[in-house]
């Protein structure tokens, strides 16, 4: 009895001490990863913008955490008031209400004035997302992207594939870089965007599109 419970305590300090490490190496990978990515140019000091909020299921809890996220880079923007119009993207991929109607909720519940929403409900993909915003921007002389950097990052090279780099508007990241913040989403959003790197060289097969 006493030996089983020795090799159990020894067993469970070695899985505690594996988890430290491989949380710790996440955290200084996402730390180094994001000082590495930059924000860009911040929003500039004339011109009229919009932003566009990139779509994201809220099917679990830490989801829901990210399009709150994801909304409050959008209200930040909107607060500086320069901002027309707010576009949120992504049609009901995982549930019956869309995407963008669940982070519409949540922003004009917390003060966002309606007549600045303009929502999406047909995208289903990063890709889709850029596509339909494109759209529905209207004239703006900036758009600020509303998501984890790695994700605004991405769409924004999307939005240039599919417009043109000289056609399109100045991109603003909305998501700043700050020391060991939002790290339960950055984290995540890290491991993500090594996993498209990577399949983008052809090094690893893994079940997201490569437009996601």
């Amino acid at each position: 009895m006493g030996t089983c419970r020795l090799r159990w305590q020894r067993a469970t300090a070695a899985t505690l001490a594996g988890t430290g490490v491989v949380v710790t190496a996440l955290v200084a990978l996402t730390e180094l990863a994001y000082r590495r990515q930059g924000a860009g140019p911040d929003i500039p000091p004339t011109g009229r913008g919009a932003v566009v909020v990139l779509g994201v299921p809220g099917t679990n809890p830490l989801l829901r955490m990210a399009q709150r996220w994801r909304v409050d880079l959008a209200l930040a923007a909107v607060a500086t008031g320069r901002i027309d119009r707010v576009v949120f993207t992504g049609g009901p991929v995982r549930s019956e209400r869309s995407e963008a109607a669940e982070m519409a909720g949540i922003a004009v519940a917390r003060g966002l004035d309606p007549a600045l929403v303009v929502l999406d409900e047909r995208s289903r993909s990063t890709w889709e997302n850029v596509t339909e915003a494109a759209r529905l921007v209207g004239p703006a002389d900036f758009v600020v992207l509303a998501s984890d950097a790695f994700h605004a990052a991405r769409a924004r090279v999307y939005w240039w594939d599919q417009q043109g780099a000289g056609a399109s508007p100045l991109f603003v990241l909305a998501d700043r870089y700050r020391r060991f913040d939002h790290l339960a989403l950055r984290a995540p959003a890290t491991v993500v965007e090594i996993v498209h790197r990577l399949r983008r060289r052809g090094w690893l097969s893994w079940p997201l599109g490569r437009r996601s």
